[in-house]
């Protein structure tokens, strides 16, 4: 089902019953785009007549975190392309993510604050706000790792709306449409499959490795895997790699800057390091997500 929302000034929301959620989304961007014509319109339309969007399953039309059950596309910013114009970042999206089906459109800002699009990937089945994260740590080691997006960030709230396209003067002047691709929805499965074998990668011991003497713990056993998989950071997936890692030294209860710290040395020594505000963002979403984890558990 697709919740709209008019504006940003309110949390009340009109439902808008489907038979496929990713079907009516193209429906609806396929129709007539508002056209804003200056800065000023653009900002009083985003805040009074722009719609917005949240595609999946809620309790209520009121949007809260709690409200929000579960959703069916995943949507996520560009915020920054590292100088790359809205024809040379949407040419690099198509070809990130030419496996599965997705739509790009630019946003209300685009070209007031640089090259910013908005892209909407629908899920072949229902994920809920952890594998939200899983998903998004999957698509953002797809794109260039210069740019800034919101895919590992995870700042935004699991119930925050995307806004639908609207083209403002920059972006019609350069007749910069929504451009949408026809191809499989992107499989939970084989992302969380993904995700679980480099845990295990990360984690696995040797096959020579004895059993745990008495007088040790497993945790400790843990952490001389996790200290040592420091040591040979992947040139692959470093995303997904470095989530886990900082997962594990949570565990162990290590405070941030120390996480910070040994992350950042590993990173230098990777054969492909990571950007270090990418790798940052990274670290600080992973600790948000398990405090919230915490919260909701009462620990």
């Amino acid at each position: 089902m697709l919740y709209l929302q008019t504006g940003i000034v309110t949390n009340r929301l009109r439902t808008r019953h489907t038979v496929n959620d990713w079907q009516e989304l193209l429906a609806i961007v396929g129709s007539k785009v508002p056209e804003i014509d200056s800065a000023v319109k653009a900002k009083s339309y985003k805040r009074d007549k722009a719609t917005f969007v949240i595609a999946g399953t809620m309790t209520k039309t009121i949007r809260q975190n709690a409200n929000l059950i579960n959703r069916s596309i995943l949507f996520f910013d560009i915020d920054s392309t590292n100088g790359d114009d809205y024809p040379t970042a949407v040419a690099k999206i198509q070809t990130a993510l030419k496996a599965m089906a997705y739509l790009i459109y630019p946003t209300i800002s685009n070209g007031y604050k640089g090259t910013r699009l908005r892209v909407a990937v629908p899920i072949d089945q229902p994920f809920n706000a952890q594998q939200r994260a899983q998903l998004g740590t999957y698509l953002a080691d797809l794109l260039p790792e210069d740019w800034e997006t919101d895919l590992t960030s995870y700042r935004s709230n699991w119930s925050q709306l995307a806004g639908l396209p609207i083209l403002n003067a920059y972006s019609l002047a350069h007749d910069y449409q929504s451009i949408s691709h026809t191809a499989p929805f992107l499989s939970l499965h084989q992302v969380l499959s993904q995700t679980k074998i480099l845990s295990i990668k990360a984690h696995t011991s040797s096959p020579d490795r004895q059993t745990v003497p008495l007088d040790r713990q497993p945790w400790q056993d843990m952490a001389n895997r996790t200290l040592t998989s420091l040591i040979n950071p992947p040139s692959i997936n470093r995303h997904l790699y470095f989530s886990s890692l900082v997962g594990s030294l949570l565990f162990m209860k290590l405070d941030q800057p120390v996480i910070e710290t040994l992350l950042s040395w590993s990173n230098a020594h990777s054969d492909k390091p990571l950007a270090e505000n990418e790798l940052l963002r990274t670290i600080q979403s992973v600790s948000r997500t398990a405090e919230s984890k915490q919260q909701a558990n009462g620990e």
